[in-house]
């Protein structure tokens, strides 16, 4: 029996999607910090939509559910990997 894909919730618009589909912002654990894609910690995911960026940074949804400041470093970053994802990078 094979297991489905991995769902994991957008914190912006809310749907449940393949995790590989999604951008995931994680909390290090034990450690300060806040990284992209790699690391054992809490994590969100973000659809690789602008809309949802924008809804995540406006309404601090990202802070809200790593329980931690997002410096805006973290956006800048998700904001050009989805200008590369949707093929608009220089």
């Amino acid at each position: 029996m094979s297991a489905g894909p991995t769902l994991r919730r957008c914190v912006a618009c809310r749907e449940l999607l393949d995790r590989q589909q999604l951008l995931r912002v994680i909390r290090l654990a034990g450690a300060q910090g806040i990284v992209l894609d790699q690391g054992m910690g809490r994590s969100a995911y973000l659809c690789p939509q602008q809309s949802c960026l924008e809804e995540a940074r406006k309404r601090r949804k990202l802070q809200r559910a790593l329980r931690v400041p997002v410096p805006d470093a973290i956006y800048e970053c998700l904001a050009e990997r989805l200008t590369e994802r949707l093929g608009l990078g220089g």
